[in-house]
């Protein structure tokens, strides 16, 4: 598999998602697709875009959360308390059934609520909002985050040395503030994924902005121009897991860089709505990385994951694991119509992408 390591970044170095007709409110359970050629998401971009400076372009901080009533303000807190001049947040509410939009409503009235009847996952979450938002820069943020000041100083100076960073990634630590949780991924040969620096001190060992093959989806900020490229999230993710991994990996198809910067760090508190290695989680987790392989790896990669998969089995499972895992299994055998056309669509849109670009997209 042709994945590249981390590799430190020189830092010297030197849009049309349409908008929905409802703001601020219950939305119905049909929602348009992001369409790159709309003139209305145009006409509020370059109206929002306005506002920008060189120095200081605008991040809309995107939340998706469900039943996040008891944890969002810790993160709406955090973001207030930050100084970076020119930002707007929006909340999607993503069917939930707790007190969250009068949270929201009732001590932020900064921030911009969107509410879903029902849950659309992670990417159909973020991709609805993504459709309201107006900034050179979307940055999804989970609600059980807290950020760091000078956050967004750090992503937005990263974007401007590095202009071919599509996704920039955060620096992720356990709520102690000294443990690593995340310092940029790594994809193995079978699609599993390996934050770097994992449970590892914060020591400064960790400091150097680095390309990689992926960013969390916990805290990563998305180039206008990349979406306009890719489009985006993959909904078929549903609810959760691998929809950063995936994005990530055609961002670097599509030649940007996928790039950790430590200077943006961020306190995740862990999953509340998945036990981390908990039977669901282990079953979904892989259900999103068999269909990661099957969309996006080449033939000769995907005969290289089922080697690596069988002496996975033997060097890393525990008995725990194998239920879980044979279910997504058996379940990714069931979906494996929808899985092949995603891969025939994804491969298509490579191509058209690398005709335009007058070359060949090779990695990945």
């Amino acid at each position: 598999m042709n994945q590249s390591a981390s590799q430190p970044v020189n830092q010297s170095a030197s849009s049309p998602v349409p908008s929905l007709s409802v703001r601020s409110s219950v939305l119905g359970t049909q929602h348009s697709p992001l369409t790159p050629q709309s003139s209305a998401l145009s006409t509020q971009h370059s109206a929002l875009s306005s506002q920008s400076s060189a120095l200081s372009p605008l991040f809309s901080v995107i939340i998706v959360s469900l039943n996040g009533g008891a944890v969002i303000g810790r993160a709406l807190d955090s973001l207030r308390a930050d100084d970076y001049p020119n930002v707007e947040i929006i909340v999607v509410d993503n069917g939930s059934s707790d007190n969250l939009a009068e949270v929201v409503r009732g001590g932020y009235p900064e921030v911009r609520l969107i509410q879903s009847p029902i849950n659309l996952g992670f990417a159909g979450g973020n991709n609805l909002a993504m459709r309201e938002a107006g900034g050179d820069f979307l940055v999804l943020l989970n609600d059980d985050t807290e950020v760091r000041p000078g956050w967004l100083h750090a992503l937005a100076s990263a974007a401007r040395e590095n202009p071919r960073a599509g996704v920039l990634g955060c620096k992720l630590l356990y709520p102690d503030g000294k443990t690593v949780q995340h310092a940029g991924g790594t994809i193995k040969p079978n699609g599993s994924t390996h934050h770097v620096g994992y449970e590892k001190p914060d020591d400064g060992s960790f400091d150097q902005t680095m390309a990689c093959d992926y960013v969390t989806g916990a805290a990563f900020a998305i180039r206008r121009e990349l979406l306009d490229k890719i489009g985006p999230l993959d909904e078929k993710y549903f609810p959760i897991y691998f929809e950063e991994v995936d994005y990530c990996w055609r961002a670097r198809r599509a030649g940007y860089q996928v790039l950790y910067v430590p200077g943006s760090v961020v306190v995740h508190h862990e999953s509340r709505t998945q036990a981390r290695y908990s039977f669901r989680f282990i079953h979904r987790y892989n259900c999103g990385r068999l269909r990661f392989v099957i969309k996006c790896f080449s033939s000769r990669q995907i005969l290289a994951a089922l080697w690596y998969e069988m002496r996975w089995w033997t060097w890393r499972y525990s008995y725990e694991c194998y239920l879980p895992v044979l279910w997504a299994y058996w379940k990714t055998l069931f979906r494996l119509p929808s899985h092949l056309a995603a891969r025939a669509e994804y491969r298509k849109k490579m191509r058209r992408l690398a005709a335009g670009k007058g070359e060949m997209i090779t990695q990945g």
